[in-house]
């Protein structure tokens, strides 16, 4: 049943992503392929994170999460930190592309991500843990990083075929 409700969440987002693109570009002026890609990322990112369900139990949970009891440290092995960090990458390097501000995104999904863990002991089938917060953050600014190089090269680039005066 977990599954199944992640998959239409993760569906129901990624339409509410293809519906707001072109508005969403048109307004902000954002490049138009790599908004398309946040957007989608994000839908992923949010589907795959945010709970199912609600249960009583919220503010133990909470708590548990804020003083480090319950929850899940580096322990959890390496391969779960690496996917925590490296499927937020894309998001990081998709929202520097399409705004061109790599640090205004990876501080707003930072906080995004720290939100989503606070939301997660709503569901005691989820656990709040700052250490995924942390990473989720440090894929998201990798990215952000990757994005912010490849604007700077591409700027660099059009400064070096620009028409001299002289």
């Amino acid at each position: 049943m977990h599954a199944a409700v992640m998959a239409a969440l993760v569906a129901l987002l990624v339409a509410a992503a293809l519906v707001v693109r072109r508005p969403l570009v048109r307004q902000t002026g954002w490049a138009g392929r790599p908004a398309l890609l946040l957007l989608l990322a994000a839908a992923l990112c949010l589907g795959l994170t945010l709970p199912d369900q609600v249960v009583a139990g919220a503010p133990g949970r909470l708590g548990d999460c804020a003083t480090g009891r319950g929850t899940r440290h580096l322990a959890d092995g390496p391969g779960h930190q690496a996917v925590n960090v490296l499927l937020w990458l894309p998001l990081g390097l998709s929202g520097a592309l399409a705004t061109r501000r790599p640090f205004v995104v990876a501080a707003a999904a930072s906080a995004t991500w720290f939100a989503v863990e606070l939301v997660q002991t709503l569901d005691p089938v989820r656990m709040c843990n700052p250490v995924d917060w942390l990473n989720n953050s440090l894929g998201s600014l990798a990215g952000a990083l990757i994005g912010y190089a490849v604007l700077r090269h591409r700027s660099a680039g059009r400064e070096r075929h620009r028409p001299s005066l002289s």
